[in-house]
């Protein structure tokens, strides 16, 4: 429980940390000529798509470890008959709770000012993303679980750090790809 209160203190940090970006950015549309809002889609801004995937993927983790301090409070109950049930149960809540925080935090940091784009486009991103993230830390680094692995500290924070940042890279392009001015 100790976990999801200090994973839960990050995710409030970091949304305190953007409210006054927030702020900045809720210009209005400017519009052209006539004085109707640009039509088109608007430049992409470097500062925005670096705070989507880098706080997408500290956001991520916070909530992975929040959605696994849910499922094992969830599955506190079960025998310990059913440890690897249990330990799976956790897991999946982990990945639900992570890809929901990533898919959240971009499409709030993509939403804002004068820009919108397309929430379920930004969960397929993220789900295509932790897909990937899953396939290719099981090709190079031949393992399923963290429990399981048995290296040293770098490589697993190498690993950590790949499972993390895929998921908020493939958020970042969805939301980016359907990304236009609000009306």
């Amino acid at each position: 429980m100790r976990g999801a209160r200090g994973a839960l203190a990050c995710v409030v940090l970091a949304l305190g940390a953007i409210a006054p970006l927030a702020r900045a950015q809720g210009v209005p549309v400017p519009p052209d000529q006539t004085g109707q809002p640009p039509t088109g889609k608007p430049d992409i801004r470097p500062e925005r798509v670096a705070i989507e995937v880098v706080g997408g993927t500290y956001v991520g983790l916070a909530g992975y470890f929040v959605g696994r301090g849910v499922g094992t409070f969830a599955t506190r109950m079960m025998s310990e008959d059913h440890d690897r049930l249990r330990e799976k149960i956790v897991h999946t809540t982990g990945i639900v709770g992570g890809a929901f925080t990533v898919g959240g935090f971009i499409y709030a940091v993509g939403d804002m000012g004068s820009e919108t784009g397309s929430f379920s486009a930004t969960m397929l991103g993220v789900g295509v993303g932790a897909v990937a993230s899953e396939l290719l830390s099981r090709a190079v680094f031949h393992r399923r679980h963290y429990t399981e692995f048995k290296e040293p500290t770098k490589r697993k924070w190498l690993s950590a750090t790949l499972e993390a940042c895929l998921p908020a890279i493939g958020g970042t392009i969805g939301f980016n790809s359907t990304r236009r001015w609000q009306r």
